[in-house]
């Protein structure tokens, strides 16, 4: 596996594990869940809320990490082309 996709892998699951609790910590706090049916609902929606949350959070870190490591590789690029003039 390269670098740059245990990066990727590492930012996802610190972002993934954040995102999850900040979903969940909002709807305990603004949800109203003493029946029953309500706790299944409510968890059920928590889970659909925070898998497609965590799917746009994945597609923006890998896109930002991806477009950092373009940067930094034009930098070396652009080093070695100066080196080689020399």
């Amino acid at each position: 596996m390269k670098k740059i996709e245990i990066l990727k892998k590492a930012v996802t699951t610190v972002v993934g594990i954040g995102t999850a609790k900040i979903i969940r910590e909002i709807i305990m706090n603004n949800v109203d869940t003493e029946a029953v049916t309500s706790k299944v609902t409510v968890m059920a929606a928590s889970a659909a809320i925070g898998g497609a949350v965590s799917e746009l959070t994945k597609q923006y870190t890998d896109t930002q990490i991806d477009q950092f490591a373009c940067f930094i590789q034009k930098i070396k690029d652009r080093k070695n082309a100066e080196v080689n003039e020399d």
